[in-house]
């Protein structure tokens, strides 16, 4: 069993580049600019309100390595790389012509990676402190749904439109 993690980025953007990984300063100054150059996008959205979606950001990020820690994960990264497990087609329509980076899930070790059962910041903003797995307890969710990724989306995402996944490395430096 395969099973992917994707990430959809905009052509000429770096998937590898976090906004989370800049001063606050810088954060807001480069939100701006792409808030600017990108009007009418829906994932360029949350930077035109950066001003709500930087702490909310933040502290989903903390809260989620925290977790992530207290189960053995071992994170590298103060702020993640996110992805979605398998393909989203409630994420790629906000990126119409965009492309993906895709990793394989075997690639990644268990200690680098966390995954929580839909968007980490939204449920944080909507005061929900959200779930967080390692690859063991995902890997096991799945196995109880007969090894299918699919079933365990269906059975586990309800209001939820993706598992959002937390990459707390760089897995290959020069993409």
């Amino acid at each position: 069993m395969r099973i992917y993690l994707i990430h959809y980025y905009y052509p000429g953007t770096d998937p590898w580049k976090n906004i989370m990984e800049l001063p606050e300063k810088e954060a807001f100054r480069v939100a701006a600019e792409l808030a600017a150059m990108h009007p009418d996008t829906a994932s360029f959205g949350r930077f035109a309100d950066f001003e709500n979606y930087y702490p909310n950001r933040k502290k989903a990020d903390e809260y989620v390595r925290e977790a992530f820690i207290c189960l053995g994960g071992k994170p590298e990264l103060l702020h993640p790389y996110s992805f979605t497990l398998n393909e989203c087609e409630y994420l790629r329509s906000w990126f119409s012509e965009g492309e993906k980076l895709v990793l394989d899930l075997a690639d990644i070790p268990e200690e680098q990676i966390s995954f929580t059962i839909g968007d980490s910041c939204a449920q944080i903003t909507n005061g929900v402190e959200p779930q967080v797995l390692t690859k063991e307890m995902l890997m096991k969710r799945i196995a109880d749904h007969g090894n299918s990724v699919e079933a365990f989306l269906k059975a586990s995402l309800g209001k939820f439109a993706y598992v959002e996944v937390q990459l707390w490395y760089r897995p290959m430096e020069g993409i």
